[in-house]
């Protein structure tokens, strides 16, 4: 049985940029899930990747879309939002659905922002515990 782990945009960017998390992505061991709030806030990001990096938008979307990830629909864990939103909200409201999604599915969340590790309701990886 494979692991579920819920994963928040900056593991997702450091994939399709070629960082340390991409070997995690592919790896037998975890099935991985976000939010679809979460893809469309990494591909408000796509643009300035491919600027920074020479890449075309294009082919950036494609490693996106080629990431193992479930996206699950808001729908899916709006029964969390209202304990997200009290327990991240007042630091960043666009964490709420992420940490909502980790809370309906009693999942870790693989996260690289600091500001999740004071939360006790959910356990926090960062790449580097999984590398």
């Amino acid at each position: 049985m494979k692991l579920i782990i819920v994963v928040d945009a900056n593991p997702i960017i450091s994939a399709i940029i070629g960082g340390a998390s991409r070997e995690i992505f592919f790896r037998k061991t975890f099935m991985l899930a976000t939010s679809e709030f979460t893809v469309t806030e990494v591909r408000r990001f796509v643009p300035y990747i491919s600027e920074k990096s020479g890449v075309r938008k294009e082919e950036i979307g494609k490693a996106l879309s080629l990431l193992p990830l479930k996206i699950y629909k808001k729908e899916d864990y709006e029964v969390k939002i209202k304990e997200a939103e009290k327990l991240i909200g007042h630091v960043d409201k666009k964490d709420i659905d992420i940490l909502a999604l980790s809370l309906k599915l009693s999942a870790p969340l693989w996260t690289n922002d600091r500001h999740f590790s004071g939360i006790k309701e959910v356990t926090v990886v960062r790449t580097k515990d999984l590398i």
